[in-house]
């Protein structure tokens, strides 16, 4: 298949794995939270965080596979290809020798650090969790090797195949382990044993159909320092998705109770909803801006691919955050049940403030592919050092919703001031034009999100779920008609249109 059809149908199936992960969650996640109950569902996410530490030990390598990946295919270089790939495996078996030494001395001291706010059985659980996540850790590090190969190469197809498999196949482990009896132990090992099945039905495809053998002899060490060098600052940001995302949690355990993470991390969920819905166009064209930037493209154009995909993003995300603004409040009370209410108002103050990181992620992908990624990284880590402390000084008083109120003011200076001075004077990025575009769509979803508010103070959208989906539905067809004939551009309403064209051309 050729590489535009490759990139319209992993659209298309990034699209279908983004559906089922927000359909199967839907029906996954309040059964998986009554059989787990709110404890022990707490007590899972303060493991996953706590574990999610020892990622960092890849010093943020794994964002600069595909970069070079990309750089050696540009030049069709195989040879160097396949030197990458076995100096990447390389690093990484060791990465993986020493994530489960970290882990095991990690689970060692979870006591001392965590007596306050878990129960002696809580505090031995959690230690058998940090070990079996180690290991799931260790596992994937190789995998990431060859799924960055299979991106680079704009494989987009089989790619997300395997991500659909994953989509669908890990919640239904997760049930068999909880319908079994073994709660958060059981979910963990089934989650080990799916990175087991992934990793050799990534490796055979990249000897097998791509066919390149990673080489361990004369690997490119000259990269090395390079590699160090570019790697140096995307290693703060992933410090700073840390700091930001699972130190909250771990401030929680250390100050509140299991209860109090697993409402913190019910709120906080919808942040990858939001996320997947937002990288599901801008992932896909991670390689073709590193290959731009290498050709030297004008800066306009970089600005078009900037405008463009921030366009699209918004017109998802506005529909999603105005709809869960309206509907949260029943949503929540149906899905995860009446002891998950302060979920709705977490969830807001931190999704409000990601909308804007959400809708200009092209950017980071510029400013990695022009190697200008400095100062973004030591912006984010000086804010996400100043979110810790004041978390830690909130949380005693605000709980949950003071963790969150931190997170969302740190985006808003960050990514909504810092970030956008940064691009436009530095990247190029025509930011001014950008905004014009945003506040010009934003008439429909400030339409429908003042008549959403006004429609559900006399319908109770929460009686049932026949009348919260009908609710849904009404909303999503009105806002997509208002956006289609009011905010859209040509070129939207022709991806509308062919889209449509293409699914009544197979209905038929």
């Amino acid at each position: 298949m050729s590489k535009p059809n490759q990139l319209r149908a992993g659209v298309i199936m990034t699209y279908i794995n983004l559906a089922l992960g927000s359909l199967i969650p839907m029906l996954y996640t309040p059964v998986m939270l009554r059989l787990l109950g709110q404890s022990e569902y707490g007590l899972l996410g303060l493991a996953q965080s706590i574990t999610g530490y020892l990622s960092l030990l890849s010093f943020g390598l794994g964002s600069t596979i595909i970069r070079y990946l990309s750089i050696y295919r540009a030049d069709n270089d195989k040879d160097g290809e396949e030197r990458v790939m076995g100096l990447f495996i390389a690093i990484y078996s060791c990465v993986s020798v020493l994530v489960l030494i970290g882990g095991w001395i990690l689970s060692c001291y979870v006591e001392p650090i965590f007596h306050k706010g878990l129960t002696g059985a809580e505090l031995d659980k959690i230690k058998i969790l940090i070990r079996i996540m180690s290991f799931n850790m260790a596992i994937s590090f190789p995998i990431s090797v060859f799924g960055s190969v299979i991106v680079a190469h704009e494989r987009y197809i089989y790619r997300q195949a395997i991500n659909i498999f994953s989509t669908v196949a890990a919640p239904v482990a997760n049930l068999v382990a909880l319908y079994l009896g073994y709660a958060s132990v059981g979910m963990t090992l089934a989650g080990t044993l799916m990175q087991v099945v992934m990793l050799p039905l990534y490796a055979v495809y990249c000897v097998k159909q791509l066919g390149l053998h990673p080489k361990f002899r004369k690997m490119p060490g000259r990269l090395i320092t390079e590699i160090l060098g570019f790697s140096l600052y995307v290693f703060i940001g992933s410090i700073v998705d840390m700091l930001f995302w699972a130190t909250d949690k771990v401030i929680l355990g250390m100050e509140a109770s299991t209860a109090a993470i697993a409402v913190y991390n019910v709120g906080v969920t919808f942040n990858s909803m939001f996320t997947n819905l937002s990288t599901a166009v801008s992932g896909v064209l991670q390689p073709k801006v590193t290959i731009m930037v290498k050709q030297d493209a004008p800066k306009s154009e970089l600005s078009a691919v900037f405008i463009r995909v921030g366009r699209l993003q918004y017109a998802l995300i506005s529909l999603a955050l105005s709809g869960f603004v309206v509907f949260g409040p029943a949503f929540l009370r149906k899905w995860a049940g009446n002891n998950y209410s302060d979920s709705y108002w977490i969830a807001l103050v931190t999704l409000i403030p990601l909308t804007i990181p959400l809708i200009q992620n092209t950017g980071i992908s510029i400013v990695m592919a022009q190697n200008k990624h400095k100062f973004r990284s030591l912006t984010y880590l000086a804010i996400a050092v100043v979110n810790v402390i004041s978390t830690y000084l909130l949380v005693p008083y605000l709980g949950g919703f003071g963790a969150a109120l931190c997170s969302g003011v740190s985006y808003i200076i960050g990514q909504g001031t810092i970030m956008n001075i940064y691009y436009y004077r530095v990247t190029g990025i025509d930011i001014p034009l950008f905004w014009k575009n945003i506040f010009r769509m934003s008439v429909v979803p400030v339409v429908m999100l003042v008549v959403g508010l006004a429609v559900a103070r006399y319908i109770d959208f929460g009686r049932s779920w026949g009348i919260l989906f009908a609710g849904i539905i009404a909303y999503t067809l009105l806002f997509s008609v208002g956006s289609y004939f009011i905010t859209f551009n040509a070129y939207e309403k022709d991806v509308v249109s062919g889209a449509l064209k293409k699914v009544l051309r197979r209905a038929r």
